[in-house]
């Protein structure tokens, strides 16, 4: 039998006050797609980051083809041949697409980067993934779906060096068609004989693409096994130790009085004609392609973004929005589609990160925020959260699914009544995820809003009182929840059928108006 192409025996790795790994194994074959599942805060992105060089192992042993590396840094593992894709993307906001593709490894003519041959090696990458984006563009204005197809460009620009290849949540960001690619680009890729490491939460995704899988929980490993020997009730149980049946656990709350609405909101180009509202006790689905803009009208009505025209109510006044510091004090907290970028200060500790947006409440006579005032506001939320963290953790050390819950608490912590959770449970594990919908339940019970934009038509069928339709910077249908299917939201997304708008409070004041 052939040796691994890659084995990692007894790694061991802890933070303050945390083991992350506690002896975990993990041993490839060249050519296999190796599935490795956990919860958020099981230790698989801090395994990967060892083997990437990120991190330094505090114990174990490393062998490719049997023979033991050291892999001090970066570098010493992309000469190894590993290539990473992390969960958390690595892009330069400021460089073109092309510059970071090639970022340490552009071709040159003479000691000079050879620009010509550096746009149009992008171009092929790119084509070969199957999507259009402009190799000249700067990646701070690329939509997150696209800066995650840059990221995997850049892991693959110099595929016939890989011989082990990292995914670490690849498909998040992605649109269906996008992944068919992507995997049969993997496939490719095995055939090749490169070991490629999968980690994903996404179940159907595992028998999809894997062959093998290994469990981890709580740093530790669970099981590892053929992929075909295993059910999917079998994975859940290994990886959150516990059933899991219910996975959308809706509960009706009584839907009070109007907290939000939305008439006309319009943005030349991005929005028109935004309508709609959000009561107490209600969770409003939002559902829509990419670039539909469910994005921009999270933004608009969270004082991210100015709107050209409209009006936007918070508890039947009038308000406007010049920054999202305004809609904070209006009680609305947004959790964004990009967490790293506009929803945490990755230095920053967790009691920090979560106090905040409440740092004028808690601030001292000198407008100091008291580091025992931080973690006396954080700990609750951190226990009533189950964040696998304490207090003074630096928050980019945290898992994926960690750090969503710390934005979220950031909102828990203080008075907002009005919730944006725009993609909620992106990277987020089977168990974190019931735990989020948990969440929404009690905030809902208490009389708050919730308006939940998803990519995930399940998620948003399965939680969702009504469900608003975007296409094209419009809203194009309104369904309850009893009339909601999987079919009707796919048809209105891709424009296939007629506006089908129901009578919403918002609708109906504005016709009044109107009339009157």
């Amino acid at each position: 039998m052939e040796r691994p192409a890659l084995t990692m025996a007894g790694i061991r790795k802890s933070f303050p006050g945390v083991v992350a790994l506690d002896g975990v194994d993990l041993t490839l074959q060249a050519g296999e797609v190796h599935v490795l599942l956990g919860e958020n805060g099981a230790g698989k992105s801090t395994l990967m980051k060892i083997l990437a060089g990120a991190y330094r192992r505090d114990a174990g042993e490393i062998l490719m083809q049997g023979r033991p590396v050291d892999i001090a840094g970066p570098r010493d593992a992309r000469a190894l041949g590993i290539r990473v894709i992390h969960q958390e993307l690595s892009l330069v906001p400021s460089l073109s697409v092309a510059e970071n593709i090639f970022l340490g490894a552009a071709p040159s003519r003479f000691g000079v980067i050879d620009w010509a041959s550096l746009r149009a090696r992008a171009i092929r990458l790119l084509s070969d993934l199957g999507v259009a984006i402009d190799p000249d563009a700067p990646v701070n204005r690329l939509a997150l779906p696209q800066r995650q197809m840059v990221e995997i460009a850049k892991a693959l620009a110099d595929q016939q060096s890989a011989s082990v290849l990292v995914m670490d949540e690849p498909t998040s960001a992605l649109t269906s068609r996008e992944v068919d690619v992507l995997f049969g680009l993997i496939e490719r890729l095995a055939k090749r004989g490169v070991a490629i490491v999968y980690i994903t939460h996404r179940l159907d995704e595992v028998y999809r693409i894997g062959h093998r899988v290994t469990v981890l929980r709580d740093g530790r490993n669970v099981s590892t096994a053929m992929l075909g020997d295993t059910s999917v009730s079998g994975l859940v149980s290994m990886m959150a130790n516990r059933d899991l049946a219910d996975h959308y656990p809706k509960q009706p709350a009584p839907i009070g009085n109007e907290l939000l609405r939305a008439e006309g909101l319009g943005r030349a180009g991005v929005l028109e004609d935004i309508s709609f509202s959000i009561r107490a006790g209600e969770i409003v689905g939002m559902a829509g392609l990419m670039g539909a803009g469910r994005t921009d009208v999270a933004r608009a009505i969270t004082g991210a973004d100015r709107v050209d025209r409209g009006r936007l109510f918070v508890r039947g006044r009038a308000v406007s929005f010049r920054a999202p510091a305004d809609a904070i004090r209006e009680g609305i907290g947004l959790l964004p589609e990009d967490r790293k970028a506009h929803g945490l200060v990755a230095l920053l500790n967790v009691a920090r990160n979560i106090a905040l947006p409440q740092s004028r409440k808690v601030a001292g006579p000198a407008g100091i925020v008291p580091r025992r005032a931080e973690a006396a506001l954080a700990a609750p939320v951190i226990r009533d959260l189950r964040i696998k963290a304490t207090p003074d953790q630096q928050t980019r050390q945290l898992s994926g699914g960690n750090q969503q819950k710390v934005v979220l608490g950031k909102w828990v912590a203080g008075d907002a009544r009005i919730f944006v959770f725009d993609e909620p449970t992106r990277g987020v594990d089977i168990g974190a995820k019931v735990e989020i919908y948990q969440l929404m339940n009690r905030l809902t019970a208490a009389g708050a809003g919730i308006l939940m934009i998803s990519s995930e038509l399940p998620e948003l069928l399965g939680m969702s009182d009504r469900i608003l339709v975007m296409h094209r910077g419009r809203i194009q249908a309104e369904f309850t929840a009893a009339a909601a299917t999987q079919e009707r939201v796919l048809s209105a997304a891709l424009g296939l059928a007629g506006p089908v708008l129901s009578e919403s409070p918002a609708r109906t004041a504005r016709a009044n108006r109107v009339e009157g």
